[in-house]
């Protein structure tokens, strides 16, 4: 039988089920593609962009640093960041020349070079940083050579042409030219600019295309900042600060900030030791260095960023600590503010004082007596002080706490500020408020004591204070000032005028170390004993400002644990205010005013006399206030001593020799801890010439505290032996 065809109806069947599936199989295709191009589309996009270009990102310069005169503290310069292309290495010949040639070149051993040409990309860096010498040098060594996978990258380094100058504010970056520390960090988005890129084509072998089909981003450069720090007045700062880590031998560190009174403005801020901005991993200070070395593995390790987070600290706005006396010229403003001074009443001091059964001491054991207020302020009396915190009572006692800005950070633009440890209202018992009246239980930072220490003095005002005071382009146009920023106003301006007038004396006529001659400075000393440390611990400090009768400078100074004996905020802390002072006031145009006393004592040029003849000499000497000794007989000066330049006490003696081996010989005495008359005589006895500096020389407490010249050194006869001057008794 003839076999028959497929009938219709089948064929209609067929075609049914084939188009379902074309169909099916198109849906499916759909999917797919939309699955790819819409949820996926990035992933793809960006693998797409991977395999047909190279992009290469270019860091910015970041704007530059001032100081107040605009001198460059911190700036950026052009390196290099040196990479290869493994891919682009196609022989081994190239390959070993690549690695031969940059090895010595980079100092980098050729294993790792190596490893690196062996990576499955376009974009492996060798070493970042490189300065034009050795850039040009791999130019060289690309050109000779002919080498095909080395790449050189302009990037941005950060210099600090002024070493650990203002280290702690300052702050530094790290090998991204992300800020990390300091201003550094703080104003990141203003320095550090905006990244620019080099993408370039690549062929389907991965290889660049010609130049044309590369395209430059070009990076924006970040704008500068103007400090309100002054360089001139920083270095004293840190002169001064570096000199009593040495003689005292302090443990803890030192600090000082010297601030505008009447904007805020920080003129100058250190903490020493500090740290090299430019290799800010490094550990500064030489005895912690040693103290490492003796360290190994983890404990090495942990205590090596232990010590670096503690060299990069701002101590003044990071450790709170207890203010101690220096926090007296607070409860004095706030009882004359209430009204509660009274002229005719005065305070009883035996040397301690009992506040619901807890005895505490006077710094001064025998007890200062019977003295009014201006007096308690002046001599430092804690059972005085306790009186005035008592009268003002709990809640007021805290309001003006708060009202000083104690309780809270001052706004100072720098990160890591934190706003202290203070007992708070209802927790004001009368112990809490007798400790706190003098300086203890409530820790401030010494930013916060500054500022409110200014308020007593500047007409009653609360500032905010600041440390940058424009923004520049690129250019040097200004693009945004800052200005003075009023908090409010804490005291009237009858309170801070007789502020003025009392710490005035307490510099003047209290004893104070602070004391400069021919400047009016008024102050406060601070000892107070670390609560949370060894009963032994000590912080000294000391809060001055100038000029006296019209403030333009407040000079804060603490010092943490001072270790060589002395511990007291007069012995220790005074000194360096007074050394800050003596460079900054002249250095500000503030003029001199010197009593009749200190015109008595002021210091005389001693003029060159070699060559002229001994009448002529003497005279010279004689219209000068100045002694006059003549060794041998000619009539010609062949030498003198003290040598001309030098500036000696009127009524010093200057020896005129008129033969060569006349000259006279003495071995220098021991002048420590005499008082000015003794350490005077045996000057005299000695056949030597003395200058005193530092404190008054009018106090029965006043001891030669330092010499010049070491005990049994051999000098001329006539030379002058400079002492420092420090009065004991005033300690509070």
């Amino acid at each position: 039988m003839k076999r028959s065809g497929p009938t219709l109806k089948m064929k209609n069947r067929l075609n049914k089920v084939t188009l379902s599936l074309i169909i099916v199989g198109f849906l499916v295709l759909l999917f797919k593609i939309g699955f790819i191009s819409i949820i996926n589309g990035k992933f793809y996009r960006e693998k797409a962009s991977a395999q047909q270009t190279r992009d290469v990102t270019i860091n910015p310069n970041r704007g530059s640093i001032y100081d107040s005169n605009l001198n460059i503290i911190a700036q950026s310069a052009t390196v290099w960041t040196v990479f290869i292309s493994p891919q682009d290495i196609k022989t081994d010949d190239m390959r070993n020349k690549i690695v031969d040639g940059l090895s010595p070149i980079l100092d980098i051993e050729k294993d790792i070079i190596l490893d690196k040409s062996y990576k499955k990309n376009y974009y492996e860096i060798i070493k970042k940083k490189i300065e034009k010498p050795i850039v040009d040098k791999i130019r060289t060594l690309i050109k000779e050579e002919k080498i095909v996978g080395i790449h050189l990258v302009e990037d941005t380094k950060r210099y600090y042409p002024k070493g650990n100058f203002a280290s702690n504010i300052i702050g530094f970056t790290g090998s991204d030219n992300q800020g990390l520390y300091g201003l550094e960090a703080q104003y990141e988005d203003i320095l550090n600019g905006e990244k620019g890129r080099i993408v370039s084509a690549k062929n389907a072998k991965g290889n660049d295309m010609p130049f044309g089909y590369e395209k430059l981003y070009d990076p924006k450069e970040g704008k500068s900042i103007v400090l309100t720090i002054d360089e001139n007045i920083q270095h004293f700062v840190e002169k001064a600060l570096n000199e009593v880590v040495i003689t005292h031998k302090v443990k803890q560190r030192a600090a000082a900030v010297a601030m505008d009174v009447n904007t805020g403005e920080i003129l100058a801020m250190a903490t020493k030791p500090d740290f090299n901005l430019n290799e800010p991993f490094e550990i500064f200070d030489e005895d912690t260095r040693l103290a490492l070395q003796k360290l190994s593995g983890d404990d090495l390790k942990t205590q090596t960023s232990i010590e670096r987070e503690k060299q990069w600290k701002n101590k003044l706005i990071t450790e709170p600590y207890e203010p101690g006396s220096v926090f007296k010229v607070v409860t004095a403003s706030g009882y004359m503010e209430e009204g509660l001074k009274e002229d005719n009443h005065y305070f009883s001091c035996p040397g301690y004082t009992i506040v619901s059964g807890v005895r505490m001491k006077c710094w001064k054991l025998s007890g200062h007596g019977s003295t009014d207020f201006a007096q308690a302020m002046i001599v430092s009396c804690n059972p005085a002080f306790v009186e005035m915190g008592t009268s003002l009572g709990a809640n007021k006692f805290y309001k003006y706490f708060r009202s000083f800005g104690l309780t809270e950070k001052t706004g100072i633009d720098l990160p890591g500020e934190v706003s202290g440890i203070h007992i708070k209202e209802k927790g004001y018992g009368p112990v809490e408020i007798a400790s706190s009246s003098f300086g203890q239980s409530n820790k401030v930072t010494a930013m916060q004591m500054i500022t409110a220490f200014a308020s007593t003095i500047n007409g009653g005002y609360l500032l905010e204070p600041f440390i940058v005071k424009s923004i520049l382009d690129k250019e040097g146009n200004i693009l945004e000032n800052f200005d003075k920023n009023i908090k409010r106003q804490v005291i009237s301006k009858r309170v801070s005028d007789e502020m003025k007038i009392i710490l005035e004396k307490a510099v003047s006529s209290g004893g104070s170390n602070a004391y400069v001659k021919g400047y009016n400075i008024g102050g406060k000393s601070g000892t107070s004993e670390k609560l949370d440390g060894s009963k032994t611990a000590r912080i000294s400090s000391f809060a001055g400002f100038a000029p006296a009768d019209n403030p333009r400078i407040a000079v804060l100074v603490m010092v943490d644990e001072p270790g060589a004996g002395h511990v007291f905020g007069n012995v220790v802390a005074a000194p360096v205010v007074a050394n800050i002072m003596k460079d900054i006031l002249p250095y500000m145009n503030i003029q001199t005013q010197f009593t009749e006393e200190e015109l008595k004592t002021m210091g005389v040029i001693v003029p060159s006399l070699i060559g002229d003849d001994i009448k002529s000499g003497k005279n010279k000497l004689q219209n000068q206030g100045l002694n006059v000794r003549i060794v041998g007989s000619s009539d010609k000066i062949l030498k003198q001593t003290p040598d001309s330049g030098t500036s000696v006490p009127k009524g010093s003696t200057v020896i005129l020799y008129t033969q060569e081996d006349d000259e006279e010989t003495v071995t220098v005495p021991n002048f420590i801890d005499l008082s000015p008359d003794q350490a005077n005589k045996l000057a005299i006895n000695s056949g030597l010439n003395i200058k005193f500096v530092g404190g008054s020389t009018k106090y029965q407490t006043s001891k030669v505290f330092k010499q010049d010249k070491v005990v049994g050194t051999v000098v001329k006869k006539g030379s002058l032996i400079v002492v420092d001057i420090l009065n004991s008794d005033q300690l509070g």
